[in-house]
């Protein structure tokens, strides 16, 4: 979201202005400095470096890029988004995450996430939706983790939708159990000597246990 009106509004304020001057100033009816502060209309595009001037700041500090884009944001959408998903309201987040996409339209995280809560709603176009969303992300890339996340939901989706021969097509691109944190961790936790460690490595790199 945007946060134009809240901050015009407590730029004001700070500023000492009324409504009124700030009109008067900016050479436009006092009624739309009001409906802008209400959040009811938004200043035209043109328009933004003239309040952004009288109140000595950026047009992206007016319009909230620092809050658009910061990692506090992001991470309320996914916990309201999970939040629903733990409650079974599969329908409002997939609302939480279609409304952050207008903000995060490139986020592979939200993408992702976004494509397994279409396909637990479930019907055919949803599930239409879902395998582009993760097409999408694998296509454009992003983190480790979530490249992974995504190529494992996309398992699922195919296979909700019947679509086996494309879920073992997609699984076979996954990391194999040797390579997954859950393995790796155990091998640590035991303290694995030389010869054990060099029968992993040789099983990562040639895709077989050494014998």
């Amino acid at each position: 979201m945007l946060y134009i009106a809240e901050n015009l509004k407590a730029l004001r304020r700070g500023r000492g202005f009324t409504q009124e001057e700030v009109a008067e100033i900016l050479n436009v009816a006092t009624q739309s400095v009001s409906k802008w502060e209400r959040g009811d209309t938004l200043p035209d595009i043109t328009m933004l470096p003239a309040p952004a001037n009288l109140y000595k700041v950026s047009v992206d500090a007016l319009i909230g890029m620092d809050r658009i884009s910061g990692r506090q944001a992001r991470d309320a959408v996914f916990e309201a988004a999970h939040r629903h998903l733990r409650n079974g309201s599969i329908g409002e987040a997939v609302a939480v995450y279609t409304a952050a996409r207008k903000t995060f339209p490139n986020d592979a995280g939200i993408l992702s996430d976004l494509a397994a809560a279409l396909a637990l709603d479930g019907d055919a176009d949803k599930l239409a939706q879902a395998v582009a969303l993760c097409k999408q992300v694998l296509a454009e890339g992003g983190g480790e983790k979530v490249l992974h996340t995504t190529r494992a939901a996309l398992c699922y989706i195919y296979m909700k939708g019947g679509e086996w021969d494309k879920a073992i097509e997609t699984a076979c691109r996954l990391p194999h159990v040797r390579e997954s944190r859950e393995t790796i961790l155990v091998c640590i936790g035991n303290r694995l000597g030389v010869e054990d460690v060099n029968a992993a490595l040789c099983g990562i790199v040639i895709g077989e246990a050494a014998e």
